[in-house]
């Protein structure tokens, strides 16, 4: 739902970082831990996003006002777009892969806070009334991840609307150059069908003591090590979970991700850690002899590129024993 108001551009972009957070079972506390991969080195090469292809900003919900019901208000709104019916703090993803372009962190105006993303196919799509963004402009994202949390915002109010996510949509322009009101309606160019995720997991007892102080490849498998992978023509976007449990935990341990770029031969050209995560051990380690741990963090694969986990003790006679994988993941 916008108006004449919507048409004011943002000069504002205050700094927040983009992570996704996700409890995570530290003893018999629990503690938030955030984390997300490096977009430039697992997405090197993104191919245009083909019209018919854009993915829904929060999944099969319902429609409360379609770009048609803009066109026929009395005026006619001034950025017709598609209204989804969503709680507010709904995750919202992005239709395809491309780059932030915009962002408006105020409530002010009918828009309220936005974030623009211009598509790698060269078409522009915004998200009005957040409650806030996970991204900052010039941010490459992928098609599939979230990079808004939605709202009710407009006006100068956090709930100037209903809650929804409106969704606005220009072919081959950004909103300035086209003009606010020849938007196209995104569900003419959404993918008839959300895809459901692949679910996988994989139980393992390694059994391993760990060298202090050093960092050592987790196994999530007999002789299996990695946790997802892609070729030179494949991509993937997941959600990815890691449980540890492990005796022996005085000081603590660490978790990490690391991503590798390879060659055509198979051979790693560019590495990258992800952020670590340190868990600590249980607070009565004589009731509980067991520390449990969770690393948990999205994903975005496409080329030639694999993901891998490594746990670092930071005491002597730490002892992993059992790691178990969970993956919802998208093949495109």
């Amino acid at each position: 739902m916008c108006d004449a108001g919507d048409s004011e551009p943002s000069s504002e972009h205050r700094a927040q970082p983009f992570f996704s957070r996700r409890a995570l079972l530290v003893g018999a506390g629990v503690a938030v831990g955030a984390t997300a991969i490096g977009w430039d080195l697992l997405s090197p090469s993104l191919s245009a996003t083909a019209a018919g292809t854009y993915l829904r900003p929060c999944g099969d919900v319902r429609i409360s006002s379609s770009w048609q019901d803009h066109r026929n208000r009395n005026p006619p709104s001034g950025e017709p777009g598609t209204d989804y019916a969503v709680p507010v703090g709904t995750p919202i993803r992005a239709a395809a892969d491309g780059v932030i372009v915009d962002r408006k962190d105020t409530t002010s105006t009918a828009t309220g806070r936005y974030l623009a993303l211009r598509a790698d196919d060269g078409n522009y799509i915004r998200y009005l009334h957040l409650q806030s963004s996970a991204v900052l402009p010039g941010t490459r994202v992928a098609r599939g991840q979230v990079i808004a949390v939605s709202g009710a915002s407009g006006f100068g109010y956090e709930a100037g609307y209903g809650p929804h996510v409106h969704v606005s949509l220009w072919l081959g322009g950004t909103p300035l150059q086209l003009g606010f009101t020849n938007s196209v309606d995104f569900e003419n160019y959404a993918e008839p069908e959300d895809p459901m995720p692949v679910h996988q997991s994989s139980e393992y007892s390694w059994n391993a003591t760990l060298p202090n102080r050093k960092w050592t490849t987790v196994p999530v498998g007999m002789g299996k090590y990695y946790l997802a992978s892609t070729g030179t023509s494949g991509s993937e976007t997941g959600d990815l979970a890691i449980y540890f449990s492990a005796t022996g935990v005085t000081r603590g341990f660490q978790i990490r991700v690391v991503a590798e770029a390879l060659d055509s031969a198979g051979q790693v050209t560019k590495t990258s850690g992800q952020p670590v995560l340190e868990i600590p051990p249980t607070r009565d380690s004589a009731v509980n002899p067991q520390t449990f741990g969770q690393y948990a963090v999205p994903y975005f694969l496409s080329g030639r590129l694999r993901i891998f986990a490594q746990v670092r003790a930071l005491n002597s006679g730490i002892r992993v024993q059992k790691v178990i994988v969970k993956r919802n993941f998208w093949l495109s």
